[in-house]
């Protein structure tokens, strides 16, 4: 039977959770959303949390309220998702590809620094796999350069800095994504965290055409002429259904993690001495949310055949952005992110995955080793 890298399915108890919202005919708007993001708020410190339809929308959002257009520059890595960084050229500006520490997977901050110009506006820094970035650092970057500090927390929910702090909790915006395969199921949607409450009410009319619900209709429920709407938004709402099911799903994300991160220190110490093979390391104190395992392995690409052919889900991850044309943005030299992308290969370690799974991913590695 297949391990998958991701388990997208929805469950008996996840399809009784959304099934009062689906038959009380309050399927986009409804009282989901607002819990929803009570309950992200309650998890980030208290800070406000506008609840999205994606994640591109939440960073084009952020990048919108920080003043970001045409003729700016956002540093971020290449080594991320198109759904991450085509909000850059959504929004009209230019990303500058910033390296990846190999050793640990995280935004390079020297690389970073040295990328800054006059035209540099904002920072998008992606916690890759989980894997919390040096955020501390990349904050005094920003605050001595003047630049929003954007936290892509896309598959880090449940993820602690050094400190223990939840990542996403640095930046001025952070954001993460409930698209299925995430630790947060939603099927799709995003949370915005919002260090400002001023911004997270921009972001909630511009979630909507740039709407001030409060203020749209009148006691009769008709759209109120006299409702101006003075910076028009687009649609970026989350569907009630949806917040539904990531509410359900959010109340079993501590428990889930806990077995996430058994399996990653089971899987770490059955490999400990597979030559050729090493497990990508945390920063020191911090504590991964670990959307996948991410190993560097001599060799990657007959080792992802090997556990493909043994029905083991696995992955390269991403391909670095600054191969696509589309983003008309100079890269430079990468070298880390070359090395890494020559190298990386994450392996599943959900809940989903029990004894005799991590056992045959063990055993797969290691065979594929000696062969």
């Amino acid at each position: 039977m297949a391990i998958p890298l991701f388990d997208c399915r929805v469950d008996g108890a996840a399809i009784a959770a959304m099934a009062p919202a689906l038959v009380s005919g309050q399927l986009a708007a409804g009282s989901h959303v607002g819990a929803l993001e009570s309950e992200m708020s309650a998890r980030h410190g208290g800070a406000p949390v506008v609840a999205v339809s994606d994640m591109t929308q939440a960073i084009e959002l952020a990048l919108r309220l920080s003043g970001v257009g045409p003729g700016d520059e956002v540093l971020t890595l290449s080594y991320n998702c198109l759904s991450s960084n085509s909000a850059i050229r959504h929004i009209g500006a230019t990303a500058v590809w910033v390296d990846i520490d190999t050793a640990t997977a995280t935004m390079d901050v020297d690389d970073a620094r040295s990328k800054v110009t006059a035209a540099t506006r904002a920072l998008i820094v992606y916690h890759v796999a989980g894997y919390p970035a040096d955020t501390a650092a990349l904050r005094r970057l920003c605050d001595e350069a003047g630049l929003t500090l954007i936290e892509d927390a896309n598959n880090a929910l449940g993820a602690r800095l050094p400190g223990g702090a939840g990542a996403g909790s640095i930046g001025d915006f952070a954001i993460f994504s409930f698209y299925a395969n995430r630790q947060v199921n939603a099927i799709e949607g995003a949370a915005l965290l919002c260090r400002d409450k001023d911004a997270a009410a921009a972001a909630r009319k511009l979630r909507r055409f740039g709407i001030d619900q409060g203020r749209f209709r009148d006691p009769l429920g008709e759209i109120d002429p006299q409702a101006d709407i003075s910076e028009i938004g687009f649609a970026a709402t989350l569907p009630n259904v949806n917040a539904a099911l990531a509410r359900h799903n959010l109340a079993q994300l501590d428990t889930r993690q806990r077995a996430i991160r058994a399996n990653v220190e089971a899987i770490t110490l059955a490999l400990a001495g597979v030559p050729g093979v090493a497990a990508v390391q945390p920063l020191s104190g911090a504590t991964p949310a670990f959307w996948a395992m991410l190993l560097l392995c001599e060799a990657r690409d007959d080792m992802l055949k090997a556990l493909k052919e043994q029905g083991v889900g696995c992955s390269k991850l991403h391909q670095p952005n600054h191969v696509y044309s589309g983003f008309a943005s100079r890269a430079g030299a990468l070298p880390g992110t070359e090395w890494f992308m020559d190298r990386v290969l994450a392996v599943p370690v959900g809940w989903w995955v029990g004894s005799a799974e991590r056992r045959r991913i063990v055993d797969t590695i290691s065979g594929a080793r000696r062969a």
